[in-house]
């Protein structure tokens, strides 16, 4: 084979395959791919050899690049309102989607932003601190999958419920059967990661950060603010009985599964408004619903007349009304 730069078309993405221009059929012979994840029909720029044949680039400009599995990838979204360098107990999610995965109370996992950009660092003085995210089931179907990230932390990926494997450098690359969902964990002593990206195929192909409002969406899918004194949502009413106010929250997104509800608690936290005044109470209790909608109620400080309607709102700072259904 003459060594050569030349145009060629992918003819098959699996074991790769491409036709050279001016050739009548597909090159039998191996062929190595630096670009990424390639479809049938693609352009690309070939490096023909007396070795085989490489693929350089895509039509285009550039690097094609992956769809991210990671949600919050870029660790902007952050609808708990956490605190950089807050303690966190092991399990708890701050930044949205992001956990502490370790086995120990820590505050060190800080976050500083500069230039519309946040930078995550992961432990400090060198002793080893996770963080994690868990990738649904359904997100994650048989196959091979690439993990890479900026910053020097190091990273794994497993199979939910099997053991971890050891922590390595960016690239991973991993096979996954797509029965379970997937842990993906970042580790550091100090050290920072900007972004991280999942994605199918044998190859990491360029980051691209998520658009704000897409992150935000899809974050909601997992977490989700219902009620909130900060930003003066709220939500209708009624007196289903004289000590029973019933009231129904839609959801911004559907969410994964039918969440747990949970209302902060304290002293005239929330107000029902209607016709002729106010009333307050303390709390909220869930009483149903489902992926679209939550049902709340308060039968402990509710004193109204039955039937009457009225806005209810989030009445001190704390007042906050939120549904999770995180993996």
């Amino acid at each position: 084979m003459t060594d050569t730069w030349t145009w060629a078309t992918v003819t098959q993405a699996s074991p790769l395959r491409i036709k050279v221009d001016g050739d009548t059929t597909p090159l039998d012979a191996t062929t190595d791919n630096l670009v990424g994840s390639l479809a049938e029909g693609d352009r690309v720029r070939v490096h023909l050899h007396s070795d085989g044949i490489i693929v350089t680039g895509i039509q285009g400009g550039g690097n094609r690049s992956n769809p991210n599995l990671l949600i919050n990838s870029d660790f902007m979204v952050n609808q708990r309102d956490a605190v950089s360098g807050a303690s966190l107990t092991s399990g708890a999610y701050f930044l949205d989607r992001w956990k502490n995965v370790g086995n120990f109370t820590t505050s060190e996992i800080t976050w500083a932003d500069s230039g519309g950009l946040r930078t995550l660092t992961i432990g400090a003085g060198g002793t080893l601190q996770y963080v994690g995210q868990v990738v649904e089931q359904r997100n994650v179907p048989a196959g091979t999958y690439t993990m890479s990230w900026g910053g020097a932390v190091q990273g794994r990926i497993y199979k939910s419920g099997t053991t971890a494997p050891a922590l390595a450098s960016s690239p991973i690359t991993v096979t996954l059967d797509g029965l379970a969902d997937a842990n993906v964990d970042l580790a550091g002593g100090g050290e920072t990661v900007p972004w991280v990206k999942l994605e199918q195929g044998p190859v990491a192909t360029p980051y691209q950060p998520p658009l704000y409002g897409d992150n935000l969406r899809a974050c909601m899918r997992y977490f989700q603010v219902l009620l909130d004194q900060a930003d003066q949502s709220y939500v209708l009413g009624f007196y289903y009985t004289a000590t029973f106010l019933w009231f129904v929250i839609d959801f911004k997104v559907t969410m994964r599964a039918a969440p747990t509800i949970v209302a902060t608690t304290g002293t005239n936290y929330y107000r029902f408004t209607r016709n002729g005044g106010h009333n307050y109470f303390d709390s909220a209790t869930s009483s149903g619903g489902g992926t679209t909608r939550a049902s709340l109620i308060n039968t402990t400080e509710a004193s109204g007349v039955a039937g009457q309607s009225g806005v209810i709102r989030a009445n001190a700072v704390g007042a906050k009304i939120t549904a999770s259904s995180e993996l």
